[in-house]
């Protein structure tokens, strides 16, 4: 009975309280099986797309490189003295042969001398003209320029055909085109447009500055004959060349001159800077004049004499 009372004499603030309470916990359950329901599909997702996923290959690392600091200089030096050396032997330069006046020495094929040669009139003493050589080797130097240089007058431009703007009514300058001279991107007024600088000179003026230029060189006993080449070999190699200068002699950069173009000589000397190969009809006034030793064949010696006469025609 007492506990009847009780249950009469509760507030009605108790008896709201309680659903309240059983809502609460209802919602929570609810919560909490979501959160299971949204985990277990996405660790489904996970599995589904791990299945799909290709299998990842196996890639070798790179083998790391370890640094290692460097010796010291001193250390290097001593390592590098106590090695033993072997440098292949050379050809000990040796000053050049001489010969009497109006003569040159004569090189056997080893690139020892053998007396001398007497020099054709025409190359040992040529007929002397004042500035004929100067002038014969602007007039190479010209020759050589192509004169390709050239710049796109306003013509040329690409774009321009509109008018900027209409004539009048704007306040501006009156314009025609954008590709005018004081517009940006505009044509050249005056620029090149390309050039001829060959210069024509008598031939007989180049004879006798070729024949000056062969007589200063002989006169200085920088002028030698060469009776005949020969290597080992079919094909000889650019240090059997350079051996063969060194046993004629301190020639610095020489240049040899042939009868006929020596395709194994060619060959073997294209990479020498201080080397040059040419024929009779292909020495130019700028090798002999750059030259510090000329070298001729004794058959090439003969077209080399006619080119240097004075009305050869050649």
């Amino acid at each position: 009975m007492a506990d009847k009372e009780k249950d009469k004499k509760a507030t009605p603030a108790a008896k709201k309280a309680a659903p309240a309470k059983a809502t609460a916990v209802k919602a929570t359950a609810v919560k909490a099986t979501a959160a299971k329901t949204t985990t277990a599909k996405a660790a489904a997702k996970s599995a589904a797309a791990k299945a799909k996923a290709p299998a990842k290959r196996a890639v070798a690392r790179p083998v790391t490189r370890v640094v290692r600091p460097e010796a010291p200089r001193e250390d290097r030096r001593a390592r590098e003295e106590e090695r033993p050396e072997a440098p292949r032997p050379r050809a000990e330069a040796r000053p050049l042969p001489t010969a009497p006046a109006g003569h040159a020495p004569v090189i056997k094929a080893d690139g020892s001398s053998d007396g001398s040669v007497e020099l054709p009139a025409a190359i040992a003493s040529p007929a002397k003209r004042r500035g004929v050589l100067f002038q014969a080797l602007l007039t190479a130097l010209a020759n050589k320029r192509q004169g390709t240089s050239a710049t796109k007058n306003r013509s040329r431009v690409a774009g321009g055909g509109a008018k900027p703007w209409r004539q009048k009514g704007t306040g501006r300058a009156r314009q025609g085109s954008t590709r005018s001279p004081q517009w940006r991107h505009g044509g050249v007024v005056f620029g090149p447009n390309g050039r001829r600088y060959k210069q024509r000179m008598p031939a007989k003026m180049r004879h006798a500055a070729f024949a000056e230029a062969l007589a200063a060189q002989a006169a200085n006993g920088r002028m030698l004959v060469v009776d005949e080449i020969r290597f080992d070999g079919d094909r000889p190699r650019a240090r059997e060349v350079m051996d063969w200068l060194a046993r004629v002699g301190e020639t610095g950069r020489a240049v040899l001159v042939t009868a006929e173009i020596d395709e194994r000589v060619g060959r073997a000397t294209a990479n020498l800077k201080e080397f040059d190969l040419r024929t009779p009809g292909t020495l130019r006034l700028e090798d002999v004049l750059r030259a510090e030793t000329v070298l001729v064949l004794r058959p090439a010696l003969d077209a080399l004499a006619a080119r240097a006469t004075v009305g050869s025609g050649q």
